[in-house]
């Protein structure tokens, strides 16, 4: 049997789950701002004593790389390579666009040869980290920062659906609203389609190094000014 712990801190959810053989045996995740650096190792524990199991008795690590927040990815990396250092585990990292795409994709229920899945996620400002997926799950556009604008609109093909999701969806619904594109309510960052993915990748063997891979932040870290003090 194989089974893989998979993280997911790419944007405010704090989620973990175990599978099994691709299938999500357990799930634990929190809805909550900055939270990931005191409870992803809690939720962790948790997780594995509620299933009599220790991190040495999973086979691969898997770990939501991004894009998304700096601070939640960098959390969620340095704890899945502190796992793996531990136990003599490899790491499989996983899009974490493409894992919403199969969220939405499973949501939608729909095998149209025309859907194209666009998840988004939350880039502040007007902007959103996205890519697209056919309904084969095959990605068709590199990951990207898009500026949502009304000009934007023309990139889309009317004569394909659309399928839009993600915590950067909603600044778009006004802006970008058509009858070719569908918004998606209530997807997700969520570690049960991060560990269904990692488990076809851990077949193929597509492993990172552990001592080397990093988050894809797709955007340089910018630092607030500190306000000056009256």
């Amino acid at each position: 049997m194989k089974r893989i712990l998979s993280i997911e801190t790419a944007t405010g959810v704090c989620s973990v789950a175990i599978h099994e053989d691709g299938k999500c045996v357990a799930l634990r995740e929190i809805k909550e701002a900055n939270a990931h650096s005191e409870k992803l190792t809690v939720l962790i524990e948790g997780l594995l004593q509620e299933n009599s199991l220790q991190v040495k008795d999973c086979d691969a690590v898997a770990v939501s790389i991004g894009p998304g927040s700096y601070t939640g990815l960098r959390i969620g990396a340095s704890v899945a390579k502190g796992l793996c250092y531990a136990c003599s585990l490899p790491v499989i990292t996983v899009d974490t666009l493409q894992a919403l795409a199969l969220s939405c994709k499973k949501k939608v229920g729909c095998d149209n040869p025309d859907a194209i899945y666009m998840p988004m996620i939350d880039a502040r400002r007007m902007e959103v980290y996205t890519a697209q997926w056919d309904w084969q799950m095959q990605k068709l556009e590199d990951t990207h920062a898009l500026v949502v604008t009304y000009e934007a609109k023309a990139s889309f093909e009317p004569i394909k659906q659309y399928y839009f999701c993600g915590d950067g969806s909603e600044k778009c619904r006004e802006t970008l609203e058509s009858p070719n594109i569908t918004f998606v309510d209530g997807i997700y960052a969520t570690a049960e389609t991060i560990g269904e993915i990692a488990s076809e990748m851990y077949d193929r063997k597509e492993f990172a190094d552990v001592a080397y891979f990093e988050p894809f932040y797709l955007k340089e870290f910018q630092a607030a000014a500190p306000k000056k003090l009256l």
